[in-house]
């Protein structure tokens, strides 16, 4: 009988401590899957906290009155009682408890489907959204049409950015993709019809060729249809309206107004990777640039943001557009000093013919180290020039007139073969009067044409520079030359 009571009570003991461990596990789950448990109790999450209290998923600031919970958020439904949520909560204890001061231990995750759980995707899809007071946007084209190698979650534009708010979409994400390295995708849909074209600069050294592939001024904006000249009268026959659309129909270049709206290109910053995420080795330096690999290893994982890989783009009018082109040399004089390295460096010009580098080259003498003398070029502008001074400087005093010495046997070596390019360009005017053999013009033609070539690397690169290579070369061209004349005259 005692024993059959000893065992009841056992029974019920243990019925009691069971009921109590549930139900405390019970209001635990409840309490620590409250916002206010995140917020208001877990000191790291206090701006986040502070922030989500002032956006739209927040009772009080919500059309509906509706309120989104960060558990909701940040886990997928259904997911917040599976092991890995357990995990993961216990991964921020673990580190809270360690330093409560420590910032949070991983991005945040938002996986698409708690978004979606609340946001029609296909209603998102098809609406226009007013981004700013010139930017309009869909959705629809961001979920078909990403860059290669990358998955476009909710939170790769939806990130938090500031302390004021709990997420946000920052313009240089948009950038990043719009105008980055890579931005030429198969098609691309805009946001509210209309097409417009370019007729772009090939050759802007600084700044990313505009309205192209992804950076198409028509995907996010309203292209205006309004004459640009502000002193044209309305209905004046006898003036051309110009607008943006006939501007395209005329080929000219949307950097003819709009240079420098968009700087930098999105570069790769692979030190970034080093100091923050990865361990330094060679196999890593290797694919660092691999976009499509880098994009399916952190972005399709959700692992990194744009920003943490590339450097910013700017995307806005430039304070002074007259500067922006002026400061860029390159626009207008294309490769410049390219004769000028042909000679210094001993770049070979043509199969078979014998380099020599300027003596100076091999010890890394750059143009500064000849070119100290301030004057004025033949526009006005500020430029040095080399002088027998700068000789001097490091050779001695008997080196100042080498310089001299040097320009004017180049001038007079010059002008000489040059004397014979134009006898073979008037040997085939010659012939073709005279109705000469068409192969042997073509020929000649090909000739002058290479002899040419090879005159213009000392014509204009300056044979001071590496007199040795400039004879060199000014031998080859004189040839040409004296073949095209030679093989004309046998033509007669």
């Amino acid at each position: 009988m005692r024993l059959a009571i000893g065992w009841k009570l056992l029974a019920a003991s243990f019925a009691i401590i069971v009921i109590v461990a549930i139900a405390t596990w019970q209001g635990v789950e409840s309490y620590t899957a409250s916002s206010s448990f995140c917020g208001g109790n877990c000191h790291t999450m206090s701006e986040q906290y502070v922030a989500w209290k002032s956006s739209k998923h927040h009772a009080s600031n919500s059309a509906n009155g509706k309120q989104a919970e960060c558990i909701q958020c940040h886990f997928e439904p259904g997911g917040k009682k599976t092991l890995k949520a357990k995990f993961i909560g216990l991964r921020h204890l673990a580190a809270y408890l360690a330093d409560p001061k420590a910032p949070l231990p991983v991005r945040a995750q938002i996986p698409d489907k708690a978004c979606l759980s609340c946001h029609d995707k296909a209603e998102l899809s098809g609406k226009e959204i007013k981004f700013t007071e010139k930017v309009r946007f869909k959705h629809g084209p961001h979920f078909e049409k990403p860059i290669e190698g990358q998955t476009v979650f909710c939170d790769t534009c939806h990130v938090k950015n500031s302390q004021a708010k709990h997420f946000e979409v920052p313009k240089e994400t948009c950038f990043a993709c719009h105008f980055g390295q890579s931005s030429n995708p198969k098609s691309a849909a805009p946001a509210g019809g209309g097409k417009i074209e370019t007729a772009s600069l090939k050759h802007a050294s600084v700044f990313p060729s505009l309205n192209q592939g992804r950076g198409k001024c028509s995907l996010c904006h309203t292209i205006p249809e309004k004459s640009l000249q502000g002193q044209l009268k309305a209905d004046d026959p006898t003036r051309k309206v110009i607008t943006h659309q006939t501007l395209i129909e005329d080929k000219v270049a949307c950097e003819s107004c709009h240079l420098g709206i968009v700087r930098g290109s999105g570069e790769i910053r692979p030190e970034g990777c080093y100091t923050e995420c990865h361990n330094r080795s060679p196999d890593l330096a290797a694919k660092e640039h691999d976009g499509k690999l880098m994009h399916e290893r952190h972005t399709a994982t959700q692992r990194a943001d744009c920003d943490d890989c590339h450097a910013p783009i700017v995307h806005k009018k430039p304070a002074d557009y007259l500067e922006v082109a002026r400061q860029e040399c390159g626009l207008c004089h294309e490769d410049q000093h390219r004769f000028q390295k042909i000679l210094l460096a001993g770049i070979p010009v043509a199969d078979g013919i014998l380099t020599s580098p300027q003596m100076m080259n091999a010890v890394n003498t750059n143009c500064m180290g000849c070119h100290t003398k301030d004057t004025l070029g033949k526009r006005g502008h500020a430029v040095k020039i080399g002088t027998g001074e700068a000789c001097a400087s490091c050779h001695g005093p008997k080196h100042k007139a080498v310089a001299e010495d040097w320009k004017s046997t180049m001038t007079q070596e010059v002008e000489s073969i040059a004397a014979v390019e134009q006898d073979a360009i008037q040997a085939i005017v010659d012939a073709e009067k005279s109705g000469a053999d068409q192969g042997a013009m073509e020929e000649a033609k090909e000739l002058v044409a290479l002899g040419t070539k090879f005159l213009n690397v000392v014509r204009f690169g300056n044979g001071v520079h590496n007199k040795k290579y400039a004879l060199i070369i000014l031998d080859e061209a004189i040839a040409n030359f004296e073949d095209a004349i030679d093989l004309l005259s046998k033509g007669k």
